[in-house]
């Protein structure tokens, strides 16, 4: 009755669409801020981080949030240590990638959301020693084939240079190896994923702040710094408060996908949020071709089409192996053409998770 009365089907799908917009809609604001003539990603992060912080701190204050308890009654939070890991990881993380949507397409840069999949496999396999099967490494190849034909065609074009290429590769492994830590942290120190992002909001914002002023409060990367930007202010003129907007939308919409991500798992699961991701991605790479004409041509939008679709394929491909796997639970392959899998689930698994 609070919630407006929704029933849980009316839930799940408001979270799916809020979800759908929230992540294009932050891209896109994103790429928007960087077009008005404020190239800080660091600086924008760390805006959108202490933004965050201040909302949950708001949400404590004012009892509509109550943080997990320990048993000593407070509140639950990682060690310090690991708090600062994770939330270093994090910085790294959207700090690169908004560094790669800087230097990069928008279509470039979600390409590169798919290269953390194998990313993370390759992670897991050689540091967790964690394996799997040829049919979730069949859906990687394919995944990788299409990050590969869009990033070459993008290199032909001028559209992807030396400097796009180290941030996407940057981006990549950080968001793999944060992605990794989300889970086995969580799991580990049994904290919920709204404390968790609450707990590490304010490192986050620390972070943020130091990369800040090492690399864009000094000319380091650029010439132009923010001290430089803030200087060659005009007054409140109406560009400003148009950025001012986007800034804003920015913050706004990183902390509504984290909200509606957490919400949608916990009312769905992991399969269904990863179906959502993949119309977050075909949205994103659509919108951002019409937001941003200027930095496509007909070659790099047909390569953007056809390599994303390879990828997109692969992606739900993988999902799905990977849940079969993961559960335990006999894939596509295994059901259709049993003569190619060697070693298959057992009958009394599959018979035991039928049992209702």
């Amino acid at each position: 009755q609070i919630q407006l009365g929704l029933s849980g089907v009316i839930k799940v799908v408001a979270y799916i669409i809020t979800s759908i917009f929230s992540s294009v809609c932050v891209v896109m604001c994103n790429k928007e801020v960087f077009q008005h003539g404020f190239p800080f990603p660091l600086t924008l992060t760390f805006v959108a981080s202490v933004f965050t912080w201040l909302y949950y701190r708001v949400l404590k204050t004012t009892g509509i949030w109550v943080p997990q308890k320990d048993e000593n009654g407070k509140d639950k939070s990682l060690p310090r240590t690991e708090n600062i890991k994770v939330a270093f990881s994090s910085v790294c993380s959207i700090g690169f990638m908004n560094l790669c949507l800087l230097t990069n397409t928008v279509a470039i840069y979600q390409i590169c959301k798919f290269a953390t999949i194998p990313c993370t496999l390759c992670i897991q396999y050689f540091v967790f020693n964690q394996k799997t099967n040829w049919r979730v490494l069949s859906a990687l190849v394919l995944i990788l084939g299409g990050v590969g034909y869009s990033s070459f065609k993008g290199f032909q074009a001028g559209n992807l240079g030396v400097k796009g290429i180290v941030f996407a590769v940057l981006a990549v492994v950080s968001t793999s190896v944060f992605r990794i830590w989300q889970g086995t942290k969580q799991k580990e120190f049994n904290v919920g994923p709204v404390d968790f992002q609450a707990t590490m909001a304010g490192w986050r914002a620390v972070f943020c702040l130091l990369a800040g002023i090492m690399l864009e409060f000094s000319p380091v990367e650029q010439e132009k710094t923010v001290i430089v930007w803030f200087g060659e202010l005009q007054g409140f003129s109406a560009q400003f408060l148009v950025l001012i907007g986007w800034v804003l939308g920015v913050c706004v919409f990183a902390l509504t996908v984290d909200f509606t991500s957490f919400g949608l798992i916990g009312k769905t699961g992991p399969v269904a949020y990863a179906v959502v991701g993949h119309a977050k991605t075909v949205l994103t790479i659509v919108v951002g071709i019409a937001m941003f004409p200027q930095q496509e041509t007909a070659a790099t939008i047909r390569a953007d089409i056809i390599g994303c679709g390879m990828a997109l394929v692969g992606v739900v491909a993988y999902t799905h192996f990977e849940y079969c796997f993961k559960n335990s639970l006999p894939d596509w392959v295994e059901k259709n053409i049993p003569s190619l899998v060697e070693n298959k689930v057992a009958p009394r698994a599959v018979e035991q998770r039928s049992v209702p």
